[in-house]
């Protein structure tokens, strides 16, 4: 049922729906070869969002050297394929790229680089939509 591909596109349009459910002007970018997938108008600035997603509390594959400072990356755990059943919402975790390279949040491992789960579950990445201001 669940794929590669209806995750990222989950992830993208559950963000763009909670800014705009927030607020924000939004436009999502198409396609799957791009540098940003989501612009947003925070307080007469263009911001520009990448979004992650994943169905399993484990990690977010991103490299190290594709993390641009001046983007905001917003990590989505779209939750299991059982608590989606049982209306579980989506969590959601806000960081800079800026943050993510300074606070070394990437991890490797032996075939790939990520962001741990455990290493945005908490106060300082969790639902922090304040994060998002214009550079």
């Amino acid at each position: 049922m669940n794929d590669k591909n209806t995750s990222h596109l989950a992830g993208e349009f559950l963000v763009v729906g909670e800014l705009s459910r927030r607020g924000y002007p939004v436009s999502i970018t198409i396609g799957n070869s791009k540098s940003v997938d989501i612009y947003a108008d925070v307080q007469g600035k263009v911001i520009r969002i990448d979004a992650k997603a994943g169905r399993k509390k484990g990690n977010w594959p991103i490299a190290k050297t594709s993390i641009a400072k001046d983007l905001y990356y917003i990590f989505v755990y779209l939750q299991t394929e059982n608590n989606i059943k049982n209306n579980v919402p989506p969590e959601y975790f806000v960081a800079s790229g800026k943050e993510i390279l300074s606070k070394k949040l990437i991890t490797t491992w032996s075939t790939r680089e990520g962001i741990r789960y455990s290493s945005l579950n908490n106060e300082e990445y969790k639902e922090r939509w304040d994060k998002l201001l214009p550079p």
